[in-house]
C-alpha cells in the first residue's frame, strides 16, 4: 500500500493496454481514494515496474472528501459499509473506471484521476459487471440498472424516494424479488448477462429485452461469483478413466465443440459448491445443455471466488486456501494456503484481539477476488509460455492486495527466503496457532458478513 500501510483495498479492477494485455490494478481504498499498480513484467520497463505505485488520488474522491467535513473514521465506515466484492468496474477503451461506495457509483478518469461523474441509485450497490461497450450492469439490493454513462438525459435519483423505484414504471429497472446480488457475469456472445446471489437461481437478462427476464436456472445454493471461461463443457461422462468404452474421437469432439461454460463458486448447506453450467449457441442465444455441480469434494467452508485459469479452474474458500481442478471440476491439480505466505500475529496477539483488548488487521485472511493475468499478445507472451500458469491477482479480505506466482523467484523482490529450521514442537506450535486463527476469523467474518447484510435491508441502525 502506498505511504499508510494501515491503508484497506474495498475494490480491485485491472485495466488492459490496446493489445488486452494486463497493464495496471486499479484499486478504491478504505480512505476514499483510488490507487493504481503497474503489473507488467519487469523486462517490459524496468527492474522496479512490476509492483510500483504509478498514481494514487487524495483520499476522499469517492466520498465527497474531507471538504464535505468527513473524518477518516466516517470515510472508512461509508467506503466499507456494503462489503461488496464486486466494487470496481473498469472501462479500457475509454479509460474510466467506474466506483461503487453505499448507493453512488463514481466514474473516475484514470488518466488524470478525476471525478468525471457521479450517479446515485436508489439502493445500495451491491456488484458491478465488467465495462462492455462502454456500459455496465449494475446491481444494488433490490434492483438491477443497465448503465450507460453516455446517456446524460436521465435524470439523478432522489434517495428519498426507493418506495417509488419497486411500485413505479420499472422500463429502465428490473426489480429482485429477492436482495442480494453478488455477482454479474455480462457475455457479448449473446447480448445476455447473469446474476447470482444470496438467492438460489441464476438469473438470466437479455440486453435487448432488458427489464423482461429470458430465464432462470436453479441452482440451490448461494453464489459468492460467476464467471465464464471460453471452453466448452465436457461432461464427466466423457472421462476415459472412469469410462473406458468411451472413444478418443467423442471426447475430441466435446472439447472442440461450439460454446462456454459458466463457473459459479458458492455455499450449499454450510458446504463449498463449485458449479458448471455448459453453453451453446441457439437460435434463441446460448442455452444451458450441461450442468455439474461439485458439493462433496471442493471445500468444507463457503467457495468466495473462482477464475479460469487456463485449461483448469481455481477457487478460494473461507479457510484461505486457493485450489485449482481439471475441467471436469472434481479432480484437483494443486492446492495453497495464503496465510502459509505472511508473518501471522501470534498467539497471545490473536487472543488478545479476540478479548478486545487491541485490533489485529488478519486473524487469517481469505481470498476475496481473483484476477488471472492473462497474456494476449505483445511482451507478455514472451514471459511465460504455459497459460495454466499466469500469475494471479488476489484481494484478500484483510484489503491487502498481491499476485500469486509460479516458480522460485519472488515477483516484486530480489531478497532470497531464509531457510528456517523448526523443530517438532514449534511446528505444533505455529500449526495450532493457525488452526486458531482461522477459527476465529471465519466466526468474525461470518459476523461481519451478516452485520452488512442486515443493514442492507434497513433492520439495523
Amino acid at each position: 500500500m502506498p505511504e499508510d500501510k494501515s491503508l484497506e483495498a474495498t475494490g480491485l479492477g485491472l485495466i488492459q493496454d490496446s493489445h488486452n494485455n494486463p497493464k495496471h490494478l486499479a484499486a478504491s481504498l478504505d480512505d476514499g481514494s483510488v490507487c493504481i499498480w503497474d503489473v507488467r513484467p519487469r523486462h517490459t520497463d524496468s527492474d522496479l515496474s512490476q509492483g510500483r505505485v504509478v498514481g494514487k488520488t487524495s483520499p476522499g474522491l469517492l466520498s465527497g472528501g474531507y471538504r464535505a467535513g468527513q473524518s477518516r473514521e466516517e470515510i472508512k465506515a461509508i467506503m466499507t459499509e456494503t462489503g461488496a466484492v464486486e466494487s470496481v468496474s473498469i472501462d479500457s477503451d475509454r479509460g474510466r473506471g467506474y466506483f461503487a461506495q453505499n448507493s453512488t457509483l463514481v466514474e473516475v478518469d484514470l488518466a488524470t484521476l478525476q471525478v468525471v461523474s457521479q450517479d446515485v441509485f436508489p439502493f445500495p450497490v451491491a456488484a458491478l459487471s465488467q465495462s462492455r461497450d462502454s456500459s455496465l450492469v449494475v446491481g444494488t439490493n433490490w434492483t438491477i440498472h443497465i448503465h450507460d454513462p453516455r446517456n446524460k438525459s436521465k435524470s439523478p435519483v432522489d434517495p428519498d424516494l426507493q418506495c417509488e423505484s419497486i411500485g413505479g414504471p420499472s422500463s429502465s429497472h428490473a426489480s429482485l424479488s429477492q436482495p442480494g446480488p453478488l455477482s454479474i457475469l455480462d457475455r457479448a456472445e449473446d447480448e445476455s448477462f447473469w446474476i447470482a446471489g444470496r438467492f438460489t437461481h441464476l438469473l438470466n437478462y437479455d440486453r435487448r429485452f432488458f427489464p423482461r427476464i429470458r430465464g432462470t436456472v436453479h441452482s440451490g445454493g448461494r453464489i459468492s461469483c460467476i464467471t465464464e471461461t471460453h471452453h466448452p463443457y465436457v461432461p464427466r461422462s466423457l472421462d476415459l478413466l472412469q469410462n473406458p468404452s468411451i472413444t478418443i474421437s467423442d471426447v475430441y469432439a466435446a472439447k472442440t465443440a461450439l460454446g462456454s461454460t459458466i463457473l459459479a463458486a458458492g455455499e450449499y448447506k454450510g458446504k463449498g459448491s463449485l458449479e458448471f453450467y455448459g453453453l451453446a449457441p441457439s437460435s434463441s442465444g446460448s442455452v444451458i445443455i450441461e450442468s455439474y455441480r461439485n458439493r462433496q469434494t471442493a471445500a468444507s467452508t463457503r467457495l468466495l471466488s473462482v477464475a479460469a485459469h487456463g485449461h483448469s479452474t481455481v477457487f478460494s474458500d473461507g479457510d484461505g486456501n486457493l485450489k485449482w481442478v481439471e475441467r471436469d471440476g472434481m479432480t484437483a491439480i494443486r492446492s495453497y494456503n495464503i496465510n502459509d505466505a505472511v508473518d501471522p500475529p501470534s498467539f497471545n496477539q490473536a487472543q488478545s484481539a479476540a478479548q478486545g483488548h487491541e485490533e489485529e488487521p488478519s486473524q487469517g485472511d481469505i481470498v476475496q477476488k481473483i484476477i488471472p493475468l492473462r497474456p494476449s499478445a505483445g511482451p507478455w507472451s514472451s514471459k511465460r509460455s504455459d497459460v495454466n500458469q499466469t500469475d494471479l491477482v488476489l484481494k484478500t479480505g484483510d484489503g491487502r492486495i498481491g499476485v500469486l506466482g509460479f516458480g522460485y523467484n519472488t515477483l516484486f523482490t530480489k531478497e532470497e527466503e531464509e531457510a528456517i529450521v523448526e523443530t517438532t514442537e514449534q511446528r505444533e506450535r505455529r500449526d495450532a496457532e493457525k488452526q486458531y486463527r482461522e477459527t476465529l476469523g471465519r466466526a468474525l467474518q461470518s459476523q461481519a458478513d451478516e452485520v452488512r447484510f442486515m443493514r442492507g435491508l434497513g433492520l439495523m441502525g
